[in-house]
């Protein structure tokens, strides 16, 4: 790739394909479109109205040191700063675990268990009650700018034309208010959750985006992913209700302090197995990968204390990898929540496990989980 030859999207779109595919990366194309749209500040779709675009030199500049990043199997997300997950971008550093898809069904999962709605269901419902935000907030200007009119208003066809404007206003505003919906369940209560190996933040973050009455505290060992989360809870709004503790597991969580919610995508490879995974997922934080020598340490010192800081009605999550389905339901078992279900993800695998003591009120939907 050199600054003299003309480079247009399609040209470098190419080249870069086919140098990607001679290092062996498995999507080579995509990359290399993900790349040059963090490069050209543009979505991949806008591509192809730009074909036949050149480059300008320090677009060329920059790009180019992104491909040789990639090259030497660098993570994308780590090359652009973020990664998408739900519907937000969080930045990623390599400080932190990069967020997967399969973690989304694990909040689609809390989510249902606190609302009893699934995450399509609250998007609608936000929606509404935006337009019924704007909706009240029209019918109280029409309502203003009306009573003013009649003060003056002698002609009484026009002075009934503002009163109508208002009582329609009104009705627009009702009508929304009545989509938006009510919902009577544990998101209208205050929930306290608590995230073990936040990282970027994206469990905890999502669920307090999405659930706007919980708080929630982020503990990680390491102090630079810390301080991602803490960029990615200003940048979703949710900075207010999140406090954030540099802890080894439980070793600086105040005694008393307890849960409605303990969730954690914990380290969980096994040690001798890191060596084995993508080249480009070895760049990823080994704290946040070993998980000792069977994978299960992390979840071992987590479950151990779970009695003390969990609440009588407290709900255990823990994402899990291949195979660890009912070993970490036996931890939590262990330890008196003894209502288990080992959830798959979308690809038949066993990826999450939840937990609730047996006479708890989240027992009965743990129970439902047990039979899907």
């Amino acid at each position: 790739m050199t600054e003299q030859a003309v480079w247009t999207v399609n040209r470098i779109l190419q080249w870069t394909q086919q140098y990607f595919s001679g290092k062996g990366l498995e999507n080579p194309r995509l990359d290399a479109e993900v790349l040059l749209c963090d490069v050209l500040g543009c979505r991949r779709i806008d591509l192809f109205m730009r074909l036949q675009q050149e480059l300008l030199p320090e677009e060329l500049k920059r790009y180019r040191d992104y491909v040789l990043r990639r090259a030497a199997w660098e993570p994308l997300a780590y090359i652009i700063g973020r990664k998408a997950f739900l519907q937000w971008e969080f930045k990623v550093t390599p400080a932190v675990l990069i967020p997967r898809p399969e973690t989304e069904l694990l909040i689609e999962k809390l989510v249902q268990c606190c609302t009893g709605k699934s995450l399509t269901q609250l998007e609608k419902e936000a929606f509404w009650r935006k337009k019924a935000e704007e909706a009240k907030a029209a019918a109280e200007k029409t309502r203003e700018i009306s009573a003013e009119k009649l003060q003056n208003e002698t002609d009484p066809d026009k002075a009934a034309a503002w009163q109508q404007e208002v009582a329609d206003r009104e009705m627009v505003a009702a009508q929304a208010v009545e989509r938006a919906g009510t919902s009577e369940n544990f998101a209208n209560k205050r929930t306290d959750i608590l995230d073990m190996g936040t990282g970027s933040g994206a469990i905890l973050l999502s669920l307090l985006k999405l659930l706007p009455e919980t708080r929630g505290l982020a503990v990680d060992i390491s102090p630079e992913a810390l301080a991602v989360a803490k960029e990615n809870a200003e940048l979703l709004g949710v900075r207010d209700r999140t406090w954030f503790l540099q802890s080894d597991i439980w070793s600086r969580v105040p005694v008393k302090a307890q849960f409605d919610i303990v969730v954690s995508n914990p380290p969980y490879i096994p040690a001798e197995v890191i060596g084995t995974l993508a080249k480009d997922v070895q760049k990823e934080p080994r704290l946040a990968l070993d998980g000792g020598n069977d994978g299960l340490a992390a979840y071992r010192k987590i479950t151990a204390s779970l009695p003390q800081h969990m609440k009588p009605d407290g709900l255990a999550v823990f994402e899990v990898g291949i195979g660890q389905g009912e070993a970490v339901a036996a931890l939590c078992r262990e330890q008196g929540f003894t209502v288990t279900a080992v959830v798959k993800d979308y690809a038949g695998i066993d990826r999450m496990v939840f937990a609730a003591r047996p006479d708890s009120a989240r027992a009965n939907w743990v129970k439902e989980l047990q039979k899907k």
